[in-house]
């Protein structure tokens, strides 16, 4: 159980710091990222890949932002944590044990919503939604090291 906790919480790492190497590597090409145009094609692909009606996309959508946001305000304190240099070994043992205690409850919050997800969408459903967003993330990163035809041949 530890070990599947351990892999799934570097998975989520590790599309973490894609998406924020996505994001900076987009930024230093001029391009501007926009978060509210990446959620709404997200909200879109999922919508489509894991054929959510309506009123299941109504329901759903609430609960996946209030988890995201949960989330995504752990992963920016580990992102802060992980920028500091700590002054001696004691410091970076703590350091260590509060990244940890942050990715551990980032995948507890997510087993909580699937919880809650599993409310509002039929359990297969929910596994292609849960396929649809990694799919989206790795598009995204597909998308993202390509370069932008407004850029020219530059890079």
């Amino acid at each position: 159980m530890n070990s599947f906790i351990f892999d799934s919480v570097r998975k989520a790492a590790v599309v973490l710091i894609l998406l924020v190497m996505a994001v900076t590597a987009s930024a230093q090409n001029n391009f501007q990222f926009n978060p509210n145009k990446f959620d709404a094609d997200l909200q879109q692909f999922i919508t489509v890949q894991a054929c959510l009606t309506p009123a299941e996309a109504a329901k759903f959508f609430p609960l996946y932002d209030e988890m995201n946001n949960k989330q995504r305000a752990l992963f920016w304190k580990i992102r802060e944590l992980k920028r500091m240099k700590p002054a001696g070994e004691e410091e970076c043992k703590r350091y260590i044990a509060d990244i940890d205690r942050m990715e551990l409850e980032i995948k507890q919050i997510q087993s909580n919503y699937h919880a809650r997800f599993l409310t509002v969408l039929s359990a297969s459903k929910l596994y292609e939604v849960i396929r649809a967003e990694g799919r989206f993330h790795r598009q995204a990163m597909r998308n993202a090291a390509r370069p932008h035809p407004h850029m020219g041949k530059h890079r």
